[in-house]
């Protein structure tokens, strides 16, 4: 089995920060504590990085 380049890498973790801030932007104008939006949107900052990582590998293959 191969490993995952660093650009496969970098392209998800970016999609990921992307995500994780326009959730956070949106819950804080919300009013929301940073601390707590930022909570909020780990999980499903998780799963964006993990669909993104599929889906680049799957693209390159």
């Amino acid at each position: 089995m191969r490993g995952v380049s660093a650009t496969t890498l970098l392209t998800a973790a970016l999609a990921a920060f992307l995500w994780l801030g326009i959730g956070t932007v949106q819950r804080t104008q919300g009013g929301a504590p940073l601390p707590a939006a930022l909570v909020a949107e780990l999980p499903l900052t998780a799963v964006v990085f993990v669909v993104a990582l599929v889906l680049t590998v799957w693209r390159r293959r």
